[in-house]
């Protein structure tokens, strides 16, 4: 009799057991797309981090300094390489550029910030401030409108800081040596510029 109720108390823990793996199985749910749902929340992260980091920037004016940061006779960012862009040079590091150094840079995140314009022909064009290569299939994008004006001057390093010189955007454009980016527009405002963060994982 004894006997019988201990096989009987083996065979109900048994069946406790496989009933507990069977439920964690359907509960865990591992699919073929779960590597992909997974993908998709980070890059969904990434684009808020980036969207987040732009309107912060634009906001305390980081954004439109650096878009200022340049050598009219170059007719480049100041310290930029021979191609007029950067690409990973510590010389880069100041203001709006050290902002996203530090969100991405050390991530094991890959970036490039471009600056879209309207030339003199009404054709849009883009002008690459940091460039880190060609963006893989999963990148996301986050862009933010700039407006400059005529008014404003270019910028120069001042520590991790850039402050104003005391040539004008407007001066680049009547100087004959110099250059700058985007054309100046009729009025005060200077140009409105669309600054586009790319970010992709390594």
């Amino acid at each position: 009799m004894r006997a019988q109720a201990h096989t009987l108390e083996g065979v109900a823990a048994s069946l406790l057991i496989v009933a507990t793996v069977a439920f964690t199985i359907q509960a865990t749910a591992v699919t073929p797309l779960t590597a992909s749902t997974a993908s998709q929340h980070i890059e969904t992260q990434h684009e808020r981090a980036a969207s987040g980091l732009l309107e912060t920037e634009r906001s305390n004016g980081n954004l439109s300094r650096t878009l200022r940061f340049w050598n009219g006779t170059g007719a480049s960012f100041v310290d930029a390489d021979a191609n007029g862009y950067y690409v990973g040079d510590p010389e880069h590091e100041v203001s709006f550029l050290l902002a996203v150094e530090e969100t991405f840079g050390e991530r094991a995140v890959a970036y490039n910030v471009n600056v879209y314009y309207v030339n003199d022909a009404g054709e849009r064009r883009v002008r690459r401030l940091v460039y880190h290569g060609q963006p893989s299939a999963d990148a996301v994008a986050a862009t933010r409108l700039v407006t400059l004006y005529d008014n404003q001057s270019t910028t120069e390093r001042d520590g991790a800081e850039l402050a104003p010189t005391d040539e004008t955007l407007a001066d680049v454009d009547d100087a004959a040596d110099e250059r700058y980016f985007a054309p100046n527009a009729p009025g005060h405002s200077y140009a409105v510029v669309e600054v586009e963060v790319v970010v992709w994982r390594m």
